[in-house]
Order: structure tokens, then C-alpha cells, then sequence
């Protein structure tokens, strides 16, 4: 029988003055409602610009936008050591594992040979499927896994349904119809020149499957998933159902068991007294101006930077509209939120509000918080980057903002809403990786502004410090083609070496503010979290 656990109640935000930060994170801060005011007016001034709200899901072209796509390399403050299969869309999401001194990307089905950074090599064309790739070593079965997810087609707009699934309800069909996995599979990748299925896991057939997962080689795997057709308070115009948090036993993973599930109260039919606590809820008429309408529920995937069976009890976030929430796993059939970080309502009421959930610099006591803008030419308004204080796990602090980008001086627009596609964060590096993560540095793909590199030394005054814009790949005419032009970020932190995955090819760059890249092939010595990948060969 399934464990379903929501929270009780919404808890009210509690706004905190005061400092806190340690010497070297700066003498003091404005007050969380001082922040999130300035925040507030930034974030308003481009939404209060002449840009027109269309309703719909392709381009917004103002008077002050390109009419072409900028097929120009832009580069400052790094280097570029690899270009493989260029042209290619490689844009997505990156996973690494290693044998010996030879190290293998998994990505978009195939994987492929990076050991020699100057002279990546396809390696296993095709060999799994699944794109919401994760690989980790599991030492009590001695061998590599790999879960990769499964999910239903969207309900986005169409010419003639400019409003998604406001427009035609029956757009939801290609969701209900759906003949394939809804969940995850599970492969034996200890020889990754093949790689063999071990099962199957569904989630819930009349769900929408699993959109971004995690596993790190321990007993749980966490999956982003609406497991059926209950959780139904979607507003988003290009979504029917809300995701929540599902654990699942992977002891056995020829045999998966699923644990809990945990979602937002508000969620699921016959939650509605709840749904309508959600701010958002009332912002904006989803049938004047649907793609106007926030991301409900988690985006994913709940990160847990330690495994549960090494004391790791704490899952961090990222559910949309409905902020950043840290979890409290220690009893996995039971999940409980500790505390939870929502930002002003104008970034909740369109876009994914929060989409990723940075834990890199986790043992300074902070993570990054990224959204996801889903229209472009902004129409949407620039969500940001924050910085936010979780040492008080039941009231995180915002302390920052990441700068927004800006174009290099010789692009042909002073500003990227004026380039054609969506602007906005996407991913930053995942959090398994070899090496450890610099607690001073962070890059995120930026979709048309290429790829951002941050000095966040001072996590109060993050600063940036480099940035690298491929050639804009796609066809103007066909949108969804043009308007995600750096989709991942990979970082090797043990060899300085930046993957940068994009509609043009996969990107391997070296930055001065990380350090002297290491070219040659190298075994791993340590990995970024701790016990990760534990007697790997």
C-alpha cells in the first residue's frame, strides 16, 4: 500500500533582521524583508516594460529584437579545449562515471569517452535509454547503476491552442494516451560499452512518469513524480498534473519498492481549501493569459547530498511556485518539510519560480536556488538566482542574488531579451561529480546567454567572472529549435575542466578563476560528496 505524506499546514514566513554570516561572508546584510523589497523592484522593472503578454508559447518579438539568430561565439575569461560533434544538439543533462583512469559521459542515450579532454570519442552510440540520466557505484552489489526516467508528453501550446490545455482540454490526451514507461529504468553500466536493463519501475500508470531523479548508488532513489491523475492543481498551461517527492527502495534495483510519497498540500483533488491558501492561486486568470501561469509542485529532483544509510536525513527542493523546501527524510516512510523559502509573489505567478536546488556549498551553510523562465523573448519576468542562508533549516534567508547577464559589448542588443529565444538560469553542475566543489566558484547554463560563471566567495556580493556563448543553433521558423542554446553544465572540479552541453555540440572549456585545466586521462581520486562512488574500480 502506498505512504502518502503532505504537510499540515502552509506555515506563515517569518521575516528575520540580523547577521549571521561569518567574517568572511561579510559584516552584515539587509533584513529578509528589506531583500525581498529590493528584489521585488528589480524584478518589476522589466515586467512594467512595453514587452507585450502573448498567449502563447512561441516567440514574443518586440520592436527592439533581433530578426535573426546570432550565430557569433562569444568567449571572455576562458577557453576552449574541446569541441565534439559540433552542430550536434547536445544540450542534455550530464551524468559521469569512471573506470581506471578513463572516464565516460552518459548523455542522451549514448556515452561517451572524455578521458583525453582535447579528443572527447563517442563510445557506446545508443546504449540506453532515457534521458533524466543518474549513475553512481554501488558497492554492496559492486557495480555501476544507472536509472535513467520516463515520462508523458506535455499539453503545450499549439497554433491553434495558442493557451495549452487552456485552449483545448484535449491536448491532455497525448498524456492519458501514453503507451510507454512512466517511471524509471535501471541498467547494469559496469561495462559501459553495454549496458544492460535490470527492470523497469512505473510510478503510477495514469500519472505523468518521472521528469528529474536522483540516486547516488545508496538504498533510495528520489523521483520527481504524479503518480496519478489526483493530483490535478496544475496551473500551468503546458502541465496537467503536480509532482511531489517519491522515495523508492533500490536495494534490489532488479526490484524497486516504492517507500512514500510527499507532495504540497493543495496538490491533489479534494485539497482545494489548501490550493487556495497558494497566493498565486488568484494572480493571474490562467484563461487570459495562460502562459502566463506559475509551475506548480517539484520540478526536481529532491537532492540528498548525503546517503540516508550515511546520516543523510535531509532532502533540499526545488517544488516551483511553491518555493524551496528542505525535507526532513529521516523516517523515509514519513517525510516531513522542515522549512520552507518562497519569494515574492511576482516570481511565483509565472515560469518555474524554482527550478533547481544548488548544494555544492552546502558546508558554508547555504544553497543557490535557480528558476526557469519557459517563454521567450521575455515574456515572462527574469527570474533569479538566490542565494540563500539554511542554518536556521525552518526560516532559510535569502542573502543574494546572482547578477543577471548582460550581452558582451559587441553583440548586436543591449540586452538578451532582445535575442531570440528564452533567457533565463537553467542548470547549474550537478552535484555528482569527481573532485570537490569549489566554494568559491559556480557556473549555470544561461539557455541564449550562454554559460555563467560566478565568483561567490563572498556569498553576499556574488560576482561574475566569465562567460562562453556558442553559436545559436535552430531555425527561427521553428520555435523550440533556437531558444535553449546552453542547456547543461558539467564541471570536473578534480581536472578544472567546464562541459558545456548546447544546441550546437558539447563544449569542453577551462576558466582561470577555477584553475589550471588537467588534459590527460586521470583516475579519480575522490568524489564531490562523501562515500560517493565508494570502491569504484
Amino acid at each position: 500500500m502506498r505512504a502518502r505524506h503532505g504537510r499540515n499546514k502552509l506555515r506563515p514566513q517569518i521575516f528575520q533582521g540580523g547577521s549571521h554570516l561569518t567574517p568572511n561572508e561579510g559584516a552584515s546584510r539587509p533584513t529578509r524583508r528589506e531583500f525581498l523589497r529590493k528584489a521585488a523592484g528589480a524584478g518589476l522593472a522589466l515586467a512594467g516594460s512595453s514587452l507585450t503578454a502573448w498567449g502563447d508559447h512561441h516567440g514574443h518579438p518586440t520592436p527592439n529584437s533581433i530578426t535573426y539568430l546570432d550565430r557569433r561565439m562569444y568567449i571572455h575569461n576562458m577557453e576552449l579545449l574541446a569541441h565534439f560533434v559540433p552542430g550536434q544538439h547536445r544540450g542534455g543533462k550530464m551524468q559521469m562515471m569512471s573506470v581506471g583512469s578513463r572516464r565516460y559521459l552518459v548523455q542522451q542515450g549514448d556515452v561517451i569517452d572524455i578521458s583525453d579532454v582535447r579528443k572527447p570519442a563517442m563510445f557506446n552510440k545508443g546504449g540506453f535509454e532515457g534521458y533524466q540520466v543518474q549513475v553512481a557505484y554501488n558497492k554492496n552489489l559492486k557495480k555501476w547503476i544507472l536509472m535513467t526516467g520516463a515520462q508523458t508528453p506535455i499539453t503545450d501550446s499549439t497554433p491553434e491552442a495558442p493557451m495549452g490545455k487552456y485552449d483545448d482540454p484535449h491536448l491532455d490526451d497525448k498524456r492519458k494516451n501514453y503507451k510507454g514507461l512512466r517511471g524509471v529504468r535501471f541498467y547494469d553500466a559496469s561495462d559501459p560499452a553495454k549496458m544492460v536493463k535490470i527492470s523497469e519501475f512505473s510510478t503510477g500508470a495514469t500519472g505523468q512518469g518521472t521528469h528529474r531523479n536522483y540516486y547516488d548508488g545508496g538504498k533510495y532513489a528520489y523521483l520527481d513524480t504524479a503518480p496519478d491523475e489526483t493530483f490535478i492543481h496544475q496551473p500551468s498551461y503546458f502541465r496537467e498534473l503536480v509532482n511531489g517527492n517519491m522515495i523508492v527502495d533500490v536495494s534490489d534495483p532488479a526490484s524497486p519498492k516504492e517507500v512514500s510519497m510527499w507532495w504540497v498540500p493543495g496538490s491533489r483533488r479534494g485539497e482545494e481549501a489548501e490550493y487556495d491558501k497558494w497566493i498565486w492561486s488568484k494572480l493571474v486568470p490562467p484563461k487570459v493569459v495562460a502562459d502566463q501561469t506559475p509551475f506548480a509542485g517539484l520540478h526536481g529532483p529532491v537532492y540528498v547530498p548525503k546517503k540516508w544509510e550515511d546520516g543523510g536525513h535531509r532532502g533540499y527542493g526545488a517544488f516551483g511556485c511553491n518555493g524551496f523546501i528542505i525535507l526532513d527524510l529521516s523516517d523515509p516512510a514519513h517525510q516531513q518539510e522542515i522549512g520552507r523559502f518562497e519569494p515574492p509573489p511576482q516570481y511565483s505567478g509565472m515560469g518555474i519560480a524554482f527550478h533547481t536546488i544548488y548544494c555544492g556549498i552546502l558546508e558554508r551553510g547555504f544553497v543557490i536556488a535557480n528558476g526557469e523562465t519557459t517563454n521567450s523573448d521575455c515574456n515572462q519576468i527574469y527570474l533569479p538566482n538566490w542565494v540563500i542562508d539554511i542554518r536556521d533549516e525552518q526560516n532559510p534567508v535569502p542573502v543574494a542574488q546572482l547578477p543577471r547577464p548582460v550581452p558582451p559589448p559587441e553583440a548586436p542588443y543591449r540586452d538578451f531579451c532582445f535575442k531570440r529565444g528564452r533567457f533565463g538560469a537553467h542548470n547549474p553542475p550537478h552535484l555528482k561529480a569527481p573532485g570537490k566543489p569549489r566554494q568559491e566558484f559556480i557556473a549555470y547554463s544561461y539557455f541564449i546567454a550562454g554559460l555563467r560563471c560566478y565568483d561567490i566567495g563572498d556569498l553576499t556580493k556574488p560576482e561574475e567572472v566569465a562567460y562562453f556563448i556558442p553559436p545559436q543553433g535552430g531555425d527561427l521558423k521553428k520555435f523550440g529549435s533556437y531558444d535553449r542554446t546552453v542547456d547543461n553544465v558539467f564541471v570536473e572540479w578534480d581536472r578544472n575542466v567546464i562541459w558545456c552541453a548546447a544546441d550546437t555540440g558539447l563544449y569542453a572549456l577551462a576558466c582561470p578563476n577555477l584553475g589550471k585545466p588537467v588534459l590527460d586521462p586521470l583516475p579519480v581520486a575522490e568524489w564531490s560528496l562523501d562515500r560517493l562512488n565508494e570502491g569504484a574500480p
